[in-house]
C-alpha cells in the first residue's frame, strides 16, 4: 500500500509539475504572441508611412522630370532659333563679302588698266612721241 501511495505521490507531483509547466508555457506564449502582434502593427504602420512617402517622392520625381523635359525642349528650341539667326547672319555676311570682293576686284582691274595706260603714256612721253600726236 505504501508503494501505491508512493507511486500516486510521484504521479501527482508529475501531473502538478506538468500542469504548472503548461501554464508557464501558455502564459509565455500569450505574451510572445502579444509582443509579436504589437511589433507587426508597428511594422505595418511604418511600412504604410514609407509607402506613402515613396509615392510622394515618385510624384515629385515625375514632376521634376516633366519640367526638365519641357525646359530642355524649350532651351533647345531657343537654341535652334538662335542658331538659325546666326546662320542667316553668316550667309548675309558671306554674300556681302562676295559682293565686296567683286567690287574690289573690279576696282583693282580698273586701277591696273589705268596704271598700264599711265606707263604707256609715260613711255611715249619719254620717247617724245606723245607731243607729236597732238
Amino acid at each position: 500500500m505504501e508503494l501505491l501511495y508512493f507511486i500516486s505521490g510521484i504521479l501527482s507531483v508529475g501531473v502538478l509539475y506538468g500542469v504548472r509547466l503548461l501554464r508557464t508555457i501558455k502564459s509565455s506564449h500569450t505574451e510572445l504572441t502579444t509582443r509579436q502582434q504589437s511589433q507587426s502593427n508597428i511594422s505595418s504602420l511604418r511600412n504604410a508611412d514609407l509607402v506613402s512617402r515613396l509615392e510622394d517622392m515618385e510624384g515629385w520625381v515625375r514632376d521634376i522630370q516633366s519640367k526638365m523635359e519641357t525646359d530642355h525642349y524649350e532651351g533647345l528650341s531657343k537654341l535652334n532659333k538662335r542658331v538659325d539667326e546666326l546662320m542667316n547672319l553668316a550667309v548675309d555676311n558671306k554674300d556681302k563679302a562676295l559682293k565686296t570682293e567683286l567690287y574690289q576686284n573690279g576696282n583693282i582691274e580698273k586701277a591696273f588698266s589705268e596704271i598700264q595706260q599711265l606707263k604707256a603714256n609715260l613711255k611715249e612721253l619719254q620717247q617724245g612721241d606723245y607731243l607729236s600726236k597732238y
